[in-house]
Protein backbone atom coordinates (compact mmCIF):
# COMPACT_ATOMS: atom_id res chain seq x y z
CA UNK A 1 0.00 0.00 0.00
CA UNK A 2 2.75 2.44 0.92
CA UNK A 3 4.30 2.62 -2.59
CA UNK A 4 0.89 3.49 -4.07
CA UNK A 5 0.40 6.27 -1.53
CA UNK A 6 3.90 7.57 -2.27
CA UNK A 7 3.29 7.48 -6.02
CA UNK A 8 -0.06 9.27 -5.70
CA UNK A 9 1.48 11.93 -3.47
CA UNK A 10 4.38 12.43 -5.89
CA UNK A 11 1.97 12.86 -8.82
CA UNK A 12 -0.11 15.37 -6.84
CA UNK A 13 2.92 17.42 -5.79
CA UNK A 14 4.35 17.33 -9.32
CA UNK A 15 1.07 18.76 -10.64
CA UNK A 16 1.38 21.49 -8.01
CA UNK A 17 4.98 22.07 -9.17
CA UNK A 18 3.81 22.57 -12.77
CA UNK A 19 1.24 25.13 -11.63
CA UNK A 20 3.90 26.93 -9.56
CA UNK A 21 6.35 27.06 -12.48
CA UNK A 22 3.66 28.42 -14.80
CA UNK A 23 2.82 31.18 -12.34
CA UNK A 24 6.50 32.07 -11.89
CA UNK A 25 7.09 32.20 -15.65
CA UNK A 26 3.99 34.37 -15.98
CA UNK A 27 5.56 36.87 -13.56
CA UNK A 28 3.80 36.08 -10.28
CA UNK A 29 5.93 37.61 -7.50
CA UNK A 30 4.46 35.61 -4.60
CA UNK A 31 7.36 34.55 -2.37
CA UNK A 32 5.63 31.31 -1.43
CA UNK A 33 6.11 30.09 -5.02
CA UNK A 34 9.89 30.16 -4.67
CA UNK A 35 9.65 28.48 -1.27
CA UNK A 36 7.56 25.69 -2.79
CA UNK A 37 10.44 24.85 -5.16
CA UNK A 38 12.68 24.24 -2.15
CA UNK A 39 9.91 22.25 -0.47
CA UNK A 40 9.51 20.05 -3.53
CA UNK A 41 13.25 19.37 -3.75
CA UNK A 42 13.69 18.41 -0.09
CA UNK A 43 10.37 16.75 0.72
CA UNK A 44 8.75 15.51 -2.53
CA UNK A 45 11.71 14.30 -4.60
CA UNK A 46 12.70 11.81 -1.86
CA UNK A 47 9.47 9.96 -2.72
CA UNK A 48 10.80 9.48 -6.24
CA UNK A 49 14.09 8.20 -4.87
CA UNK A 50 12.24 5.74 -2.64
CA UNK A 51 10.20 4.44 -5.57
CA UNK A 52 13.11 4.15 -8.01
CA UNK A 53 16.18 3.49 -5.84
CA UNK A 54 14.59 2.35 -2.61
CA UNK A 55 15.01 3.77 0.87
CA UNK A 56 18.52 4.39 2.16
CA UNK A 57 19.98 1.92 4.66
CA UNK A 58 20.86 4.75 7.09
CA UNK A 59 23.52 2.65 8.79
CA UNK A 60 24.77 5.62 10.82
CA UNK A 61 21.29 6.96 11.66
CA UNK A 62 19.35 4.20 13.47
CA UNK A 63 16.46 6.54 14.30
CA UNK A 64 15.76 6.97 10.60
CA UNK A 65 15.61 3.20 10.14
CA UNK A 66 12.78 2.87 12.69
CA UNK A 67 10.80 5.60 10.94
CA UNK A 68 11.37 4.38 7.38
CA UNK A 69 10.23 0.83 8.22
CA UNK A 70 6.91 1.95 9.73
CA UNK A 71 4.07 1.99 7.17
CA UNK A 72 1.87 4.28 9.26
CA UNK A 73 4.67 6.83 9.45
CA UNK A 74 5.11 6.84 5.67
CA UNK A 75 1.38 7.26 5.04
CA UNK A 76 1.06 10.14 7.52
CA UNK A 77 4.12 11.80 5.99
CA UNK A 78 2.57 11.59 2.52
CA UNK A 79 -0.74 13.00 3.74
CA UNK A 80 1.04 15.90 5.41
CA UNK A 81 3.21 16.97 2.48
CA UNK A 82 0.20 16.61 0.17
CA UNK A 83 -1.65 19.08 2.41
CA UNK A 84 1.14 21.70 2.39
CA UNK A 85 0.47 23.17 -1.11
CA UNK A 86 -3.23 23.47 -0.25
CA UNK A 87 -2.33 25.48 2.87
CA UNK A 88 0.16 27.64 1.00
CA UNK A 89 -2.28 28.39 -1.82
CA UNK A 90 -4.09 30.65 0.65
CA UNK A 91 -0.99 32.82 0.91
CA UNK A 92 -0.62 33.62 -2.79
CA UNK A 93 -0.99 37.25 -3.75
CA UNK A 94 -4.39 38.33 -5.04
CA UNK A 95 -4.61 38.40 -8.82
CA UNK A 96 -4.60 42.20 -9.03
CA UNK A 97 -1.62 42.64 -6.71
CA UNK A 98 0.54 39.62 -7.45
CA UNK A 99 2.80 41.72 -9.72
CA UNK A 100 4.18 44.25 -7.27
CA UNK A 101 5.19 47.61 -8.71
CA UNK A 102 8.57 46.51 -10.03
CA UNK A 103 9.72 49.84 -11.40
CA UNK A 104 9.06 51.70 -8.17
CA UNK A 105 10.59 48.93 -6.08
CA UNK A 106 13.68 48.72 -8.28
CA UNK A 107 14.07 52.50 -8.28
CA UNK A 108 14.05 52.44 -4.49
CA UNK A 109 16.62 49.63 -4.60
CA UNK A 110 19.00 51.68 -6.75
CA UNK A 111 19.17 54.30 -3.99
CA UNK A 112 20.78 51.64 -1.78
CA UNK A 113 23.51 50.81 -4.28
CA UNK A 114 26.42 52.11 -2.21
CA UNK A 115 25.46 50.28 1.04
CA UNK A 116 24.91 47.07 -0.95
CA UNK A 117 28.36 47.38 -2.56
CA UNK A 118 29.95 47.83 0.87
CA UNK A 119 28.16 44.74 2.17
CA UNK A 120 29.88 42.67 -0.54
CA UNK A 121 33.16 43.14 1.33
CA UNK A 122 31.78 42.04 4.71
CA UNK A 123 33.06 38.42 4.91
CA UNK A 124 36.41 39.37 3.37
CA UNK A 125 36.84 42.17 5.91
CA UNK A 126 35.84 39.86 8.78
CA UNK A 127 38.60 37.41 7.90
CA UNK A 128 41.20 40.05 8.76
CA UNK A 129 39.97 39.95 12.37
CA UNK A 130 39.76 36.15 12.52
CA UNK A 131 41.77 34.37 15.27
CA UNK A 132 43.73 32.62 12.49
CA UNK A 133 43.09 34.19 9.05
CA UNK A 134 45.36 31.63 7.34
CA UNK A 135 42.77 28.93 7.97
CA UNK A 136 40.48 30.52 5.38
CA UNK A 137 42.98 29.76 2.64
CA UNK A 138 41.67 26.19 2.84
CA UNK A 139 38.11 25.52 1.75
CA UNK A 140 35.75 24.07 4.39
CA UNK A 141 38.46 24.02 7.06
CA UNK A 142 35.80 23.73 9.79
CA UNK A 143 34.89 20.30 8.39
CA UNK A 144 38.35 19.06 7.43
CA UNK A 145 39.97 20.22 10.68
CA UNK A 146 37.06 18.95 12.83
CA UNK A 147 36.73 22.35 14.46
CA UNK A 148 32.97 21.91 14.60
CA UNK A 149 33.38 19.22 17.26
CA UNK A 150 34.28 21.75 19.94
CA UNK A 151 33.33 25.34 20.66
CA UNK A 152 36.48 27.40 20.18
CA UNK A 153 37.27 30.99 19.34
CA UNK A 154 37.75 29.93 15.71
CA UNK A 155 34.45 28.08 15.41
CA UNK A 156 32.60 30.86 17.25
CA UNK A 157 34.09 33.51 14.96
CA UNK A 158 33.31 31.42 11.89
CA UNK A 159 29.60 31.63 12.70
CA UNK A 160 29.81 35.38 11.98
CA UNK A 161 31.60 34.73 8.69
CA UNK A 162 28.90 32.24 7.72
CA UNK A 163 26.15 34.77 8.48
CA UNK A 164 27.95 37.48 6.51
CA UNK A 165 28.21 35.19 3.48
CA UNK A 166 24.41 34.98 3.32
CA UNK A 167 24.24 38.76 3.57
CA UNK A 168 26.53 38.95 0.54
CA UNK A 169 24.12 36.82 -1.47
CA UNK A 170 21.29 39.23 -0.67
CA UNK A 171 23.41 42.30 -1.45
CA UNK A 172 24.61 40.77 -4.72
CA UNK A 173 21.10 39.78 -5.76
CA UNK A 174 19.84 43.25 -4.91
CA UNK A 175 22.52 44.90 -7.02
CA UNK A 176 21.80 42.62 -9.99
CA UNK A 177 18.02 43.10 -9.74
CA UNK A 178 18.34 46.89 -9.61
CA UNK A 179 21.03 47.23 -12.29
CA UNK A 180 20.25 48.69 -15.68
CA UNK A 181 22.59 46.05 -17.15
CA UNK A 182 21.98 43.00 -14.93
CA UNK A 183 24.28 40.58 -16.75
CA UNK A 184 27.20 43.00 -16.60
CA UNK A 185 26.50 43.64 -12.93
CA UNK A 186 26.40 39.89 -12.29
CA UNK A 187 29.90 39.53 -13.77
CA UNK A 188 31.17 42.25 -11.40
CA UNK A 189 29.43 40.73 -8.38
CA UNK A 190 30.40 37.12 -9.17
CA UNK A 191 33.88 37.25 -7.52
CA UNK A 192 32.32 38.39 -4.24
CA UNK A 193 29.73 35.62 -4.44
CA UNK A 194 32.49 33.09 -5.09
CA UNK A 195 34.43 34.44 -2.10
CA UNK A 196 31.31 34.06 0.07
CA UNK A 197 30.95 30.43 -1.02
CA UNK A 198 34.62 29.72 -0.27
CA UNK A 199 34.72 31.45 3.12
CA UNK A 200 31.43 29.91 4.27
CA UNK A 201 32.61 26.37 3.57
CA UNK A 202 29.10 24.90 3.33
CA UNK A 203 27.25 23.77 0.23
CA UNK A 204 24.07 25.51 1.36
CA UNK A 205 25.44 28.93 0.50
CA UNK A 206 26.14 27.84 -3.10
CA UNK A 207 22.51 26.75 -3.47
CA UNK A 208 21.36 30.08 -2.02
CA UNK A 209 23.68 32.01 -4.37
CA UNK A 210 22.29 30.23 -7.43
CA UNK A 211 18.67 30.67 -6.33
CA UNK A 212 19.14 34.34 -5.49
CA UNK A 213 20.99 34.99 -8.76
CA UNK A 214 18.17 33.45 -10.80
CA UNK A 215 15.60 35.33 -8.74
CA UNK A 216 17.33 38.67 -9.24
CA UNK A 217 17.55 38.13 -13.02
CA UNK A 218 13.90 37.10 -13.01
CA UNK A 219 12.92 40.26 -11.11
CA UNK A 220 14.87 42.39 -13.60
CA UNK A 221 13.00 40.76 -16.49
CA UNK A 222 16.09 39.10 -17.98
CA UNK A 223 15.11 35.53 -17.15
CA UNK A 224 11.83 34.36 -18.60
CA UNK A 225 10.37 31.25 -20.22
CA UNK A 226 12.96 28.94 -21.74
CA UNK A 227 15.83 30.94 -20.30
CA UNK A 228 14.47 30.30 -16.84
CA UNK A 229 14.19 26.56 -17.47
CA UNK A 230 17.72 26.47 -18.89
CA UNK A 231 19.02 28.37 -15.86
CA UNK A 232 17.34 25.89 -13.51
CA UNK A 233 18.84 22.95 -15.43
CA UNK A 234 22.34 24.47 -15.35
CA UNK A 235 21.99 25.21 -11.62
CA UNK A 236 21.00 21.60 -10.88
CA UNK A 237 24.05 20.37 -12.78
CA UNK A 238 26.31 22.81 -10.92
CA UNK A 239 24.92 21.76 -7.54
CA UNK A 240 25.27 18.08 -8.42
CA UNK A 241 28.84 18.50 -9.67
CA UNK A 242 29.85 20.65 -6.70
CA UNK A 243 28.31 18.17 -4.28
CA UNK A 244 30.24 15.29 -5.82
CA UNK A 245 33.48 17.31 -5.63
CA UNK A 246 32.69 18.22 -2.00
CA UNK A 247 32.15 14.57 -1.06
CA UNK A 248 35.33 13.57 -2.84
CA UNK A 249 37.66 16.26 -1.52
CA UNK A 250 36.21 17.47 1.78
CA UNK A 251 34.63 14.32 3.14
CA UNK A 252 36.92 11.86 1.32
CA UNK A 253 33.87 9.91 0.15
CA UNK A 254 34.07 8.63 -3.40
CA UNK A 255 33.87 5.48 -5.49
CA UNK A 256 37.31 4.36 -4.31
CA UNK A 257 36.52 4.59 -0.60
CA UNK A 258 32.77 4.02 -0.35
CA UNK A 259 30.12 1.72 -1.71
CA UNK A 260 27.28 3.08 -3.82
CA UNK A 261 24.97 2.70 -0.83
CA UNK A 262 27.22 5.02 1.20
CA UNK A 263 27.14 7.69 -1.50
CA UNK A 264 23.35 7.36 -1.77
CA UNK A 265 22.94 7.57 2.00
CA UNK A 266 25.04 10.74 2.22
CA UNK A 267 23.05 12.25 -0.63
CA UNK A 268 19.75 11.51 1.13
CA UNK A 269 21.03 12.92 4.43
CA UNK A 270 22.33 16.10 2.79
CA UNK A 271 19.63 16.86 0.22
CA UNK A 272 16.42 15.55 1.78
CA UNK A 273 14.50 16.26 4.96
CA UNK A 274 11.82 13.56 4.73
CA UNK A 275 13.66 11.31 7.19
CA UNK A 276 13.56 14.03 9.87
CA UNK A 277 9.82 14.51 9.61
CA UNK A 278 9.24 10.75 9.53
CA UNK A 279 11.34 10.28 12.67
CA UNK A 280 9.34 12.97 14.47
CA UNK A 281 6.10 11.26 13.36
CA UNK A 282 7.47 7.94 14.62
CA UNK A 283 8.17 9.56 17.97
CA UNK A 284 4.53 10.73 18.15
CA UNK A 285 3.19 7.28 17.30
CA UNK A 286 5.61 5.37 19.54
CA UNK A 287 6.60 7.67 22.45
CA UNK A 288 7.73 4.73 24.56
CA UNK A 289 10.28 3.80 21.88
CA UNK A 290 11.49 7.27 20.89
CA UNK A 291 11.03 10.77 22.23
CA UNK A 292 12.94 13.67 20.72
CA UNK A 293 12.26 16.28 23.40
CA UNK A 294 11.94 15.74 27.14
CA UNK A 295 8.79 17.89 27.22
CA UNK A 296 6.70 19.96 24.82
CA UNK A 297 8.12 23.36 23.91
CA UNK A 298 11.61 22.55 25.17
CA UNK A 299 13.47 23.90 22.13
CA UNK A 300 11.24 27.00 22.14
CA UNK A 301 12.50 27.78 25.62
CA UNK A 302 16.03 27.77 24.20
CA UNK A 303 15.07 30.42 21.61
CA UNK A 304 13.41 32.56 24.27
CA UNK A 305 16.47 32.37 26.55
CA UNK A 306 19.25 32.29 23.95
CA UNK A 307 20.71 35.52 25.38
CA UNK A 308 21.28 33.90 28.78
CA UNK A 309 24.82 32.43 29.06
CA UNK A 310 24.90 28.72 29.83
CA UNK A 311 27.39 29.48 32.62
CA UNK A 312 24.63 31.47 34.33
CA UNK A 313 22.01 28.79 33.72
CA UNK A 314 23.73 25.38 33.39
CA UNK A 315 20.37 23.64 33.00
CA UNK A 316 19.26 25.74 30.04
CA UNK A 317 17.72 23.58 27.28
CA UNK A 318 19.97 22.55 24.40
CA UNK A 319 19.33 23.40 20.77
CA UNK A 320 16.75 21.29 18.97
CA UNK A 321 19.44 19.69 16.81
CA UNK A 322 21.12 18.29 19.95
CA UNK A 323 17.90 16.62 21.09
CA UNK A 324 17.12 15.33 17.61
CA UNK A 325 20.62 13.93 17.07
CA UNK A 326 20.56 12.24 20.46
CA UNK A 327 17.19 10.62 19.76
CA UNK A 328 18.38 9.54 16.32
CA UNK A 329 21.39 7.80 17.87
CA UNK A 330 19.33 6.31 20.71
CA UNK A 331 21.17 8.32 23.37
CA UNK A 332 20.17 10.60 26.20
CA UNK A 333 20.13 14.33 25.30
CA UNK A 334 23.62 15.79 24.99
CA UNK A 335 25.69 18.19 22.91
CA UNK A 336 27.61 16.10 20.37
CA UNK A 337 29.56 19.02 18.93
CA UNK A 338 27.63 18.48 15.71
CA UNK A 339 23.98 18.05 14.84
CA UNK A 340 21.81 16.48 12.19
CA UNK A 341 20.18 19.09 9.97
CA UNK A 342 16.50 19.49 10.75
CA UNK A 343 13.49 21.46 9.51
CA UNK A 344 10.68 23.53 10.95
CA UNK A 345 8.24 20.67 10.28
CA UNK A 346 9.80 18.08 12.56
CA UNK A 347 10.69 20.67 15.20
CA UNK A 348 7.11 21.96 15.27
CA UNK A 349 5.82 18.40 15.54
CA UNK A 350 8.16 17.58 18.43
CA UNK A 351 7.17 20.78 20.27
CA UNK A 352 3.45 20.96 19.56
CA UNK A 353 2.39 17.44 18.52
CA UNK A 354 0.01 17.18 15.53
CA UNK A 355 -1.22 20.76 15.88
CA UNK A 356 2.39 21.90 15.73
CA UNK A 357 2.88 19.97 12.49
CA UNK A 358 -0.11 21.74 10.92
CA UNK A 359 1.03 25.11 12.30
CA UNK A 360 4.49 24.90 10.68
CA UNK A 361 3.36 25.49 7.04
CA UNK A 362 1.08 28.26 8.32
CA UNK A 363 4.11 29.97 9.88
CA UNK A 364 5.92 29.79 6.53
CA UNK A 365 2.87 31.15 4.74
CA UNK A 366 2.41 34.06 7.14
CA UNK A 367 6.11 34.92 6.91
CA UNK A 368 5.87 35.03 3.10
CA UNK A 369 2.68 37.10 3.20
CA UNK A 370 4.35 39.65 5.48
CA UNK A 371 7.33 39.86 3.13
CA UNK A 372 5.07 40.26 0.08
CA UNK A 373 3.11 43.06 1.72
CA UNK A 374 6.19 45.32 1.72
CA UNK A 375 6.64 45.51 -2.08
CA UNK A 376 10.39 45.77 -1.46
CA UNK A 377 12.90 43.85 -3.54
CA UNK A 378 15.41 43.29 -0.70
CA UNK A 379 12.65 42.17 1.64
CA UNK A 380 11.38 39.84 -1.07
CA UNK A 381 14.82 38.26 -1.50
CA UNK A 382 15.46 37.98 2.24
CA UNK A 383 12.00 36.53 2.88
CA UNK A 384 12.62 33.84 0.27
CA UNK A 385 15.94 32.93 1.92
CA UNK A 386 14.60 32.88 5.49
CA UNK A 387 11.54 30.81 4.57
CA UNK A 388 13.64 28.35 2.56
CA UNK A 389 16.20 27.98 5.35
CA UNK A 390 13.40 27.25 7.83
CA UNK A 391 12.57 24.24 5.67
CA UNK A 392 16.12 22.90 5.63
CA UNK A 393 18.00 23.88 8.83
CA UNK A 394 17.15 24.89 12.38
CA UNK A 395 16.64 28.53 13.30
CA UNK A 396 19.88 28.75 15.30
CA UNK A 397 21.92 28.33 12.12
CA UNK A 398 20.68 31.60 10.59
CA UNK A 399 19.33 33.62 13.53
CA UNK A 400 21.22 36.81 12.42
CA UNK A 401 19.39 36.70 9.09
CA UNK A 402 16.05 36.50 10.88
CA UNK A 403 16.96 39.58 12.94
CA UNK A 404 17.91 41.43 9.75
CA UNK A 405 14.63 40.33 8.15
CA UNK A 406 12.61 41.66 11.11
CA UNK A 407 14.53 44.96 10.98
CA UNK A 408 13.89 45.35 7.24
CA UNK A 409 10.20 44.53 7.67
CA UNK A 410 9.84 47.21 10.35
CA UNK A 411 11.77 49.68 8.16
CA UNK A 412 9.54 48.95 5.16
CA UNK A 413 6.33 49.24 7.20
CA UNK A 414 7.40 52.53 8.79
CA UNK A 415 8.41 53.96 5.44
CA UNK A 416 5.12 52.86 3.88
CA UNK A 417 3.17 54.40 6.76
Amino acid sequence: MTPYVQFGTLVWLTCALIIVLRRIIAGDRSTILLVFLVFYAFFALPLLFDLVLGSSAYLAEPGFVYAESDDAVNVIYCLFIALVPLIWSGFLKAHKSRHFRSEEALRELRRLRLPLVLLLFMPIALVWWAPDPALYLKYAFVVTENLGKTVTDVSRFHSYVMASSFIVTIAGAGLVAGAERPWRCLMLVAPFLAAAVWLNGKRTVLVVVLIMTMTSLWLSGRLRGRKMLMAVAVSVLLIGGFSYWYQLTVRDIGPSVAANSDVYENFRVDYARDSRVKMAIFGELHPSTMSILEFRGQSLIFYATAYIPRATWPGKPLTYACYFTSAMLGSSPQDWGWGMTTSIFDEALANGSWLGLLAAPLVIGVLCRIGDSCSDVLVFLLTAIVASLLLTVELVAFAPLVLIWVTMIVRAKVRFA
